[in-house]
């Protein structure tokens, strides 16, 4: 059985373009440009304007200048009580979260300036925060809410009249439709953007509209249309030298030639794309293009084929840190091998899909392809039972659609049923007219017969008249029999039709019946099934009641083996500094004593005796240092933030400089929670300076409502993760463990000569209970 690809080549390239944006590079010099303008010391709105342009496009590239400039804003803004400024510095909170697709960090800073901008009446900057909203709730998937807040901005930007941002508005308005399955709705958008953004010669966002419009046709068949704007696009794109736009026309062109089983021409696009992609170094692209190939191959049954260009695409997808589609290409690694007959290769990779799918929340396409494809490879293993529990998952996705289905050729059944009745009952009035009709022939020819009868007794009628008489009596008697004939006829054609509308309901009623035992049959089916799965799923509250009971008491053993961890360091601390710490102090103290009391050394003695002396006083400064590593006095007096700023005073900055932002610590968290981040951080910085070859550092500790925020950004060489074996120490994946154990999360977003994002998030938790 060959899988259906048509739905994963729309669903890995649907991306979404909210709004035309600039490459790094002018990025890069737009700050270098308001650096160079920007004092150091701000003495008006102006220059904090400016200020605040230079968070809102760090925001884009950067993480920790994003949230220094910004706060840096704020603190003026509160100064000169400047409330447009405090909301610029939100907007570029909001927005570095929203470039991270993280919509629910977005929102509280958004809502935030949304309200201020109410305050003061600025209606554009109104309409731009609205627009940011909806593009953060359409990240969240909450497409009902993100339509009103563009249809609020809508209505602003046409009040001022400013084209170029309804350009952008409808543009992403397009974009949300098409992720909604909404191809008119998005069509009408997109448009709407494009005859402004022709209107204003809008050649760097042309393109990418183009692209868009013509990936609206692929889905809805349309492909020589698809195929025209896709050429367009690529047009506008190569005008503008948009590579990365390009690649993805040339992509999209690629996926039209597959669905019209053009496999040399769609391979020739996919070629075209992974150059361009190259140019820009787009690995989110390049992951398309592979899996692309690999499903090219795989509808041709070619399976040795596809496998390595899938694994290449996942490859690209985990250095990328990208979920979207992993759990797709999983599947197909899957089903490839299922159908080189590698059934127990085949078996792994479908779990690894499964598990990606649950851990991402994918759809139910996702989820079905896996299910089915697993239940046919459970049947191929002689796995009977694990067969018919994922085939009964994959038909309960599907079940709706069966059920309506069978109600729909029910009642277009008794639809028919009812005509044919209405038929049968017009006909029967039709032979009541021509009985009525030959009543009246027959009264008619009564008349003529009393007539000829009157004729004959007065004899007045002379014979002329007699025989007029006679010959419209024999005319009526020959209409009388053809009469007769008729409806004898007339009565033969409805006894006809009347055992043929018979013989239709039958039929009917039997098709009915029918398909109500199915119904009932189907019914009684999932009845049974329902029952097995409560029973199955009663099982499985019972077990996960267990699993619960032992995860929370696995959580208090981690704590207290933490707890004990840092304990046993304090202790080691503090013997190494009130014990062997005081000894050498002592000791360093009498030889001093020693030196003073004896009158006359040799020189060899004095130098011997200097050099004992300085040993003792640099093994008295070890013992303190290694007593101050294990336990900072810091962290136990002042608090994280104090101990982190201690750590990195201890390091020479002359190789790699180092910057610290903290927002939100008002006041000092759990022991536990502060003791793991600062070791964490601890590890990390000295992993840069050891391996990264960095010249920056950027480290921001965020305290918000829901948890801690800890980035670690350097500028290095980065690494490759897939690769990377564990280090000494605590190491990654202690690292993972650690932040794990706090329910927290904790990722590396690198790439070789890429640089380094550490990103940990602590969420505020209540603490575990020790009752079970």
């Amino acid at each position: 059985m060959i899988p259906m690809f048509s739905r994963p080549f729309a669903l890995f390239f649907i991306l979404i373009f909210f709004c035309a944006t600039n490459s790094l590079a002018q990025y890069q010099k737009e700050i270098d440009s308001l650096k160079k303008i920007t004092p150091a010391v701000i003495k008006d709105t102006h220059q904090l304007n400016n200020l605040a342009q230079l968070a809102f496009y760090y925001s884009f590239i950067d993480s920790a200048n994003t949230f220094n400039y910004a706060n840096l804003v704020n603190q003026y803004a509160n100064a000169f009580s400047f409330k447009s400024g405090i909301a610029a510095a939100l907007r570029a909170k909001a927005n570095y979260f929203i470039i991270k697709r993280v919509p629910q960090k977005a929102i509280p800073y958004l809502n935030q300036e949304a309200l201020i901008w109410q305050q003061i009446k600025r209606p554009k900057e109104m309409a731009a925060n609205f627009t940011m909203l909806g593009q953060a709730l359409s990240l969240s998937g909450n497409f009902e809410e993100s339509a009103n807040y563009f249809d609020k901005a809508e209505s602003i930007y046409k009040k001022i009249n400013d084209q170029k941002a309804l350009s952008v508005l409808y543009h992403n308005a397009g974009a949300m439709f098409t992720e909604k399955t909404e191809p008119k709705l998005a069509l009408v958008y997109l448009i709407k953007s494009l005859e402004i953004q022709e209107l204003l010669n809008d050649t760097k966002t042309i393109g990418a509209t183009q692209n868009n419009i013509g990936r609206l046709f692929y889905q809805t068949k349309n492909y020589p249309k698809a195929i025209e704007y896709f050429n367009k696009a690529i047009h506008a794109n190569y005008l503008s030298q948009d590579w990365r736009n390009l690649g993805i026309a040339h992509v999209n062109i690629a996926n039209v030639h597959v669905d019209l089983n053009d496999y040399p021409k769609a391979i020739e696009e996919l070629n075209k794309s992974l150059v361009y992609f190259n140019k820009v170094d787009f690995k989110r692209g390049m992951q398309v293009v592979y899996n692309n190939m690999g499903a090219m191959n795989i509808r041709q049954q070619n399976y040795e084929a596809a496998i390595p260009l899938l694994k290449k695409g996942l490859e690209l997808a985990n250095i990328n840190q990208s979920k979207a589609g992993v759990a797709l290409i999983e599947q197909n690694i899957g089903f490839s091998l299922s159908g080189l007959k590698q059934y127990k290769e085949a078996l792994v990779w479908f779990e690894k899909a499964e598990q990606t799918a649950i851990d991402n929340k994918a759809d139910d396409y996702s989820f079905g392809e896996i299910y089915n494809h697993r239940s046919s490879l459970d049947s191929a293993m002689g796995n009977y039972q694990s067969a018919l529990v994922y085939r009964t998952k994959y038909m309960r996705i599907n079940e709706k659609f069966m059920g309506e289905k069978v109600i729909k050729e029910v009642n277009e059944l008794q639809t028919k049923y009812e005509t044919q009745k209405k038929e049968y009952a017009i006909s029967l009035l039709n032979k009541s007219d021509s009985i009525k009709s030959l009543e009246i022939v027959n009264q008619q020819l009564a008349i003529n017969k009393s007539l000829f009868k009157i004729a004959e007794q007065k004899l007045k009628l002379s014979d002329a008249n007699l025989q007029i008489i006679s010959d419209s009596l024999l005319l009526t008697q020959q209409n009388k029999q053809l009469l007769q004939a008729k409806l004898d006829s007339s009565f033969k054609e409805e006894k006809i039709l009347r055992l043929a509308e018979q013989n239709r309901i039958k039929e009917l009623e039997v098709s009915r019946k029918n398909n109500q035992i199915i119904i009932v049959l189907i019914s009684m089916s999932f009845l049974a099934l329902a029952i097995y799965f409560i029973y199955k799923r009663n099982q499985s509250v019972q077990e996960k009641a267990y699993q619960q009971k032992l995860l929370e008491q696995q959580k208090n053993a981690a704590i207290a083996v933490l707890d004990s961890e840092e304990k046993e360091r304090k202790r080691i601390a503090s013997d190494l500094h009130d014990g062997v710490g005081q000894l050498m102090s002592a000791a360093w103290m009498n030889m001093q004593a020693l030196k003073n009391q004896i009158a006359h050394l040799s020189n060899a003695e004095s130098e011997l005796l200097e050099k004992s002396l300085a040993l003792v006083n640099e093994s008295c400064n070890e013992v303190r240092q290694v007593s101050h590593n294990m336990m900072p006095n810091a962290l136990l007096l002042k608090g994280l933030v104090k101990a982190v700023q201690e750590f990195i005073g201890q390091i020479n900055q002359r190789n790699v400089k180092i910057n610290l932002t903290a927002e939100g610590l008002s006041e000092s968290l759990p022991s536990h929670i502060e003791t793991v981040l600062y070791r964490v951080i601890q590890e990390s910085v000295n992993n840069v300076i050891k391996h990264a070859k960095a010249s920056k550092l950027d480290i921001s500790i965020i305290q918000s409502t829901d948890g801690i925020d800890v980035l670690i950004e350097d500028n290095g060489i980065g690494f490759n993760i897939a690769q990377t074996s564990q280090n000494e120490g605590i190491g990654l994946s202690n690292i993972k463990s650690r932040i794990q154990y706090l329910e927290g999360t904790v990722e590396w977003n690198t790439s070789e000569n890429n640089g380094t994002l550490v990103a940990i998030f602590i969420p505020f938790i209540k603490p575990i209970s020790n009752n079970l």
